[in-house]
């Protein structure tokens, strides 16, 4: 199938997620491949975040292995919240086993930036005050937001690095970005207001597959479709959710994506309906024979089943 994940050695190779494994395989013979064992995934991230809740409360986890810690609860100064956070990477480390890297700074935004640029295993600081020198030789990608297309518009704008964009008119910035120009800007000078969240609200419930062999048969596609449909709404069941809008994701054999989205009038959590709103949505997007890498059905636009308040009686 395809790469899920790649390891720093394999990366030098030119090694990545989401690269056909053949092709990966052919940069570095000598990787060693392993098949995914996510139930042992899940259980290591567990015990990571339970690492992180022993020094504070107010954790958000973002993935199976990031999360924001707000330390400002249990710290009285930055010294002190780097003693915790050099506590919490050593247990990490000598109880579980796992390379971990830590960025501390005083928002999430930094922090964030501050992990990224110590990987692998690194502890990076970034003081009150220090986040706009911080953040200004790194290149624009390195900003949380930033994709590839807006990438490229800053570069063809002459916008390399963070402290460009920090220093410019805002004016010049939003001509290349448009209004989330200026959001970018303040970002770029290291501004963050987001508090760390311990809840989070799903927005969205997907499923998708990604095929050792691509796919042309129209009957096997349905099959698929169907089956992701169902597991689907089995998550919607499981979180009390309904939802009216149904999206479709196809991949072909040359890592084209297209994804397409139909909503209904009436919110649902049952398969069927999910089912037969991804097949149409198939049938008027696949061009009968043409190859299928991946293929995956999500939902959004969700709700409880029942009201916040409402009153529920059992009988």
């Amino acid at each position: 199938g395809v790469v899920a994940a790649a390891s720093y050695a394999a990366r030098k190779f030119g090694c990545h997620s989401a690269m056909p494994m053949s092709r990966a395989l052919r940069l570095c013979p000598e990787a060693v491949v392993l098949s995914p064992r996510f139930t042992l995934y899940h259980d290591y991230s567990q015990q990571v975040m339970g690492v992180l809740r022993r020094e504070s409360a107010l954790v958000q986890p973002m993935s199976i292995d990031e999360a924001y810690v707000d330390l400002t609860p249990v710290a009285d100064s930055m010294a002190e919240a780097e003693g915790l956070a050099h506590r919490m990477q050593g247990r990490i480390r000598v109880d579980l086993g796992l390379p971990a890297s830590v960025g501390l700074a005083p928002n999430k935004l930094v922090a964030k930036v501050a992990c990224e640029t110590g990987k692998p295993q690194g502890f990076v600081v970034v003081r009150v005050g220090e986040e706009p020198g911080f953040l200004a030789p790194l290149p624009v990608k390195a900003l949380p937001g930033i994709g590839p297309r807006s990438e490229q518009r800053l570069l063809a704008s002459g916008f390399e690095t963070l402290g460009q964009v920090a220093e410019a008119s805002m004016e010049s910035v939003m001509a290349t970005l448009g209004p989330w120009g200026a959001v970018l800007q303040r970002r770029a000078r290291g501004e963050d207001f987001s508090p760390v969240s311990t809840d989070r609200e799903t927005k969205s419930i997907s499923a998708e597959e990604t095929f050792a062999q691509d796919l042309t048969d129209e009957g096997a596609l349905r099959d698929e479709v169907t089956r992701l449909a169902g597991r689907v709404a089995a998550s919607l069941d499981k979180h009390g959710l309904v939802t009216r809008t149904v999206t479709l994701k196809l991949r072909d054999a040359g890592f084209h994506t297209i994804t397409r989205s139909s909503s209904r009038e009436q919110s649902t959590a049952a398969a069927a309906a999910i089912a037969d709103e991804a097949l149409r949505l198939l049938m008027a997007n696949w061009v009968a024979g043409e190859p299928v890498r991946l293929i995956g059905v999500g939902t959004s636009n969700l709700r409880p089943v029942h009201a916040p308040g409402q009153l529920m009686m059992g009988i």
